[in-house]
């Protein structure tokens, strides 16, 4: 008989334990192969989700140029096309990761006053664009024939225009270009103006209505009708978008290189190549790179343990086999052939559990990738799944030896004493090993929380001590079984004998600590990570939805939010960037009467929220609105005969610099001076009056006037003048003198040289704007209650701090929040906001505000740009790199769990039936079978029940040493820590490890059932 048959009879003879055996060589090597495959996945996964998450125009390439006639900007589409394609026929990988290109063409014209408009011209696009006309429904038909266009129809219906009618534009500057004449062949309207397909073109940014300073893009699909202008300005392009889905990680550095090869052969044909995708690789970057450091660090302590539980299965199969080994070395068996005896069946088996857990480690990935990672993602069969199952194999036949070696060196005496060996100098002194690692991951985790050493320290610890349980366990049970031997009591005697004599029992209290404490760690770090995550969720977005929009000025986004949603379920907020000792600060305009009802404020409720808001909006006059004309009723006390005086309006059209409106000359006595206002068919605000002189010059003058009332469009105003400090002087830093009367009329004395107009101003914005300040004020002193800073103008705005906040929603802990509207007004009396390319508008919405909210603001003339929701926000969170780095601890955690469970059960059934000998033996001697179930269940309960209390404690212990250092929801970012009660993970892991316990209890209390003195009359052993 050969020796394989040898091995193989006796693993058939043994099925049930060469089983075990298999089964955990298997979880080994799954545990090997797991790390670098599910580590591949989740990057792929991270890079996949970043990619996607990036807008099209971050992420895809513009190739074109921008210029006059003598630009390439004036190039055939077709001739950029031929370019492109021939550079990228040398540089196949970047080719197939690019979708099909979008022409475009734009230029900027303005439209003549429409029959129906009476204003003047307004700015448009002049735009052609693949295939437009399938994204637009019309009424009419598509612009096809040169010299046709299509046009919006909100800009038709304000500027009275219909299909068939001319359209004459000036196309190229004001002063040097020339009019052209359109035929309209069809009106629009957007099928979905926030689809990728438009890019961050903004073609639909028409005011609500249709009257405003723009109008609506005008399609042309024949690119020359775009060239008909020689000094005109074209955008020319082709737009490339990414295939995000088929981008790998192999690919990352190809791409790179290709981008910028690419930008240096086109650079040859003035064509420039317009593209941040690098930019989103880079972030992408960090997630990756923490995730290939941690994973393998996680799956160290799970691999760790199942070698452990191998080498303890081992041991006991061995120690159990002593007789046979023993017999064999009396039939003259050598050490080699015996060693080979003892261990063949094992190592065949671990060595059989190599393909086995190849193919369970990459089922496993692939089953994690189809329900956590990003779709389209898969197990990738690389070269280190292979060598990490190389390693499990040699450390699990490594394990197989050692466990064996003491029971095969043993002499033949030896292995015939079936009383249990003591552990020796080498338990102790592996056990000062890991003593000495669990203290270097501490150092480590004392500077560094996140580096790999220190993610070691929570099952490091947790075998220290489980160490110590299992030492406390031996001295508690030899000072038990002395006292049960005094006072004889059985029950209390046969299970201290158990716990005190079996060394396996210890080593299973060692198993059992660390799989408990691992599962512990994982279950409490996952559930501060995933409030974590909604807290950051709640914080980055501030509302349910937020929708970020083109508007033309915050007034005119004010009036869309208002008209989409006059519910209040939905807020206009403008946000702007500043810059104070080189630290960047958030300032956010909010309409404050909707704040409580849309903003989600960490920390803040609704009641919080509203009192806030209060404290935004003091109580201040209402602007003064007029409309096509003004007029002043004026008495002039005191007039000089030189210089010539004139009294003035400052009105401002709506996100329009004020403006200056001659009333007429001064002139004693009473009259009413009066003037159209052009531009202000909206309705304007009148900022103030103004006196001065009517030609130039600096000779010193004095006037006194009394405005007695104010009129606009034929009806009277309120001007409050008999309200103090409803109307106050502008301080200029001049040298006139400018005083205020308060009372029925409103008496203005100006004296002085100063050449400027002295201007009285309406007071409708507090003299400081009220603001929410997070972090220090933007001052030398940051406690200061008052500072100044450009709020949406570049001039200095005056704020006063009305209340101090940790954070505020969407702008972190460095920002002011203040009132939309004072802001606004604010602004407005010394710039343009319709310019002011720095501010970013958004509108938020609470979960009640309508579904239909984006189609809503694209009627009223806001362009809906993207789209972000708080669940959505969740969802990229969970697949970024901490939180597939928990996945995974989760995983390893329960594998530990089950590991132990295992071990509870294999220490019961190896050597089964000399315990149940014993027992039956003790059964014949008296002992009731009462008393010694009650002795099996005391054993377990301390065997299990100290590990059990000892591992949650210590799990609950290292997740609060080291989760406030680890980032849990953005890589390089420490997140504090935050575990509210109720469910989550922790209490189902608590709940599946004390079922799980009992169940195994339940187990060996029906095996040891068993032990009837039947098996004494059998000789069965």
């Amino acid at each position: 008989m050969t020796a394989w048959t040898v091995m193989l009879r006796g693993v058939r003879y043994r099925a049930g334990r060469s089983f075990v055996v298999f089964i955990l060589a298997v979880t080994a090597t799954t545990a090997a192969v797991l790390a670098p495959a599910y580590s591949r996945a989740a990057q792929q996964s991270v890079l996949t989700d970043g990619l996607s998450a990036a807008s099209t125009d971050a992420t895809g390439l513009t190739v074109g140029a921008k210029g006059t006639a003598d630009s390439a900007a004036f190039k055939d589409l077709a001739e950029i096309r031929l370019a492109m394609n021939t550079a990228l026929t040398k540089d196949q990988l970047l080719a197939d990761r690019l979708d099909l290109p979008v022409a475009a063409i734009d230029t900027e014209v303005t439209l003549g006053g429409g029959a129906a408009s009476g204003d003047g011209g307004v700015g448009a696009k002049l735009a052609y664009r693949d295939n437009a006309c399938y994204h637009l429904t019309i009424d009419g038909d598509c612009p096809d024939n040169p010299g046709e266009i299509a046009v919006s129809k909100r800009t038709a219906t304000a500027r009275g225009l219909k299909v068939g009618d001319p359209l004459t534009v000036r196309m190229g500057p004001a002063t040097g270009g020339h009019d052209r004449t359109f035929t309209i062949r069809g009106l629009y309207t957007p099928t979905d103006g926030d689809a990728a397909y438009w890019g961050r073109t903004s073609y639909f940014s028409a005011a609500a209505g249709g009257e405003g300073e723009r109008a609506d893009a005008l399609f042309s699909m024949t690119e020359d009708d775009l060239r008909l202008e020689r000094t005109a300005t074209l955008a020319t392009r082709l737009e490339y978008p990414l295939r995000a889905d088929r981008v790998r990680l192999d690919d990352v550095a190809g791409l790179r290189d290709g981008i910028q090869t690419l930008g240096d052969r086109l650079r040859g044909e003035e064509l420039e190549v317009t593209t941040t995708l690098p930019a989103v690789l880079r972030d992408i970057d960090t997630d990756r790179a923490s995730i290939g450091r941690t994973a393998p660090v996680i799956a160290v302590p799970l691999l760790l343990l199942c070698w452990f539980v191998l080498f303890l299965l081992v041991a006991s199969l061995t120690d159990e086999r002593a007789p046979e080994i023993a017999l064999a070395k009396l039939r003259g068996f050598p050490s080699g052939r015996a060693a080979g005896f003892g261990l063949g069946e094992v190592l065949l088996l671990i060595v059989a559990a190599v393909p086995a857990g190849i193919a369970a480690g990459l089922l496993l990935v692939q089953a994690a990738a189809g329900a956590l990672l990003a779709e389209g993602v898969r197990v990738e069969v690389r070269w280190p799944v292979f060598a990490a199952a190389g390693i499990a194999l040699a450390a699990g036949l490594a394990a197989a030896v050692l466990a064996g070696r003491q029971t095969l060196a043993r002499p033949v005496l030896g292995l015939l004493r079936r009383v249990p060996e003591r552990g020796g100098w080498r338990a102790g002194a592996a056990e000062g090993v890991v003593v000495a690692l669990a203290v270097a991951s501490l150092a480590a985790a004392v500077n560094d929380r996140g580096s790999p050493l220190a993610l070691l320290a929570p099952p490091l610890l947790a075998v220290v001590v489980g160490v110590a349980a299992a030492r406390l366990l031996g001295l508690w049970s030899g000072a038990r079984l002395r006292i049960a031997r005094r006072r004889g009591r059985i029950v209390p005697l046969l299970s201290a004998a158990q716990l005190s004599r079996r060394p396996g029992g210890q080593r299973l209290v060692v198993v059992v600590t660390v799989a408990v404490a691992l599962l512990t760690f994982a279950a409490t770090a996952w559930d501060a990570a995933a409030q974590a995550r909604r807290d950051a969720a709640d914080d980055t977005v501030g509302a349910q939805r937020v929708l970020t929009v083109a508007a033309d000025h915050p007034s005119a986004l004010e009036a869309a939010v208002d008209k989409a949603d006059p519910g209040g379920h939905a807020m206009a907020v403008v946000r702007a960037s500043q810059r104070f000792d080189n630290a960047p600060v958030e300032l956010m305009g909010v309409q404050s009467g909707r704040l409580a009802d849309v903003a989600v404020w960490r920390g803040h409720s609704r009641a919080d929220v509203g009192e806030l808001a209060a404290r935004l909006h003091p109580d201040v006059a209402a602007p003064l609105r007029v409309g096509k004309d003004l007029a002043a009723d004026i008495t002039v006390d005191t007039l000089p005969a030189r210089p010539a005086l004139r009294v003035a309006a400052i009105v401002a059209a709506p996100g329009q610099p004020p403006r200056t409106v001659t009333l007429g000359g001064l002139s004693k006595g009473t009259k009413s001076y009066r003037a159209s206002l052009n531009g202000c068919t909206n309705g304007c605000r009148l900022v103030g009056l103004a006196v001065g002189r009517a030609a130039g010059g600096s000779e010193p003058f004095a006037v006194s006037v009394t405005v007695r009332g104010l009129q606009s469009d034929g009806g009277p105003l309120t001007p409050g003048f008999d309200l103090a400090g409803r109307w106050q002087p502008r301080h200029t830093g001049g040298g006139a003198q400018v005083s205020v009367r308060a009372g029925a009329a409103l008496g203005v004395d100006v004296s002085g040289s100063d050449p400027a107009d002295a201007v009285v101003e309406h007071v409708d914005t507090p003299a400081a704007l009220p603001a929410v300040l997070a972090g220090g004020a933007p001052a030398d002193d940051a406690a200061a209650a008052t500072f100044k800073l450009p709020g949406f103008s570049d001039q200095p705005q005056p704020f006063t701090v009305a209340a101090h906040a940790a954070s505020l929603p969407r702008a972190g802990r460095r920002g002011v929040l203040f009132d939309l509207d004072y802001a606004t007004r604010m602004a407005e009396r010394g710039a343009s906001l319709a310019d002011n390319a720095t501010l970013r508008y958004e509108v938020w919405a609470s979960a009640a505000a309508p579904a239909d909210l984006d189609r809503r603001l694209a009627a009223a003339g806001v362009q809906v740009l993207r789209t972000e929701t708080i669940d959505g926000q969740l969802e990229q969170l969970a697949r970024r790199a901490p939180a597939l780095g928990l996945w995974l601890y989760l995983l390893a955690g329960a594998a530990a769990i089950l590991l132990a469970i295992g071990v509870v059960l294999l220490t019961a059934y190896v050597g089964v039936r000399a315990r149940l000998y014993e027992l039956a033996a003790l059964r014949v001697a008296g002992v009731r079978a009462g008393q010694l179930r009650r002795a099996v269940f005391r054993e377990y309960r301390a065997l299990l029940g100290l590990p059990l209390v000892v591992g949650l404690g210590a799990g609950l212990v290292g997740a609060m040493v080291m989760l406030p250092g680890i980032p849990l929801v953005t890589v390089g970012v420490a997140t504090p820590v935050t575990v509210r009660p109720g469910t989550g993970a922790l209490p189902v892991a608590a709940g599946v490890i004390v079922i799980g316990l009992f169940a195994a209890v339940l187990m060996v209390l029906r095996l040891m059932g068993r032990a009837t003195p039947q098996r004494l009359r059998d000789g069965a052993q």
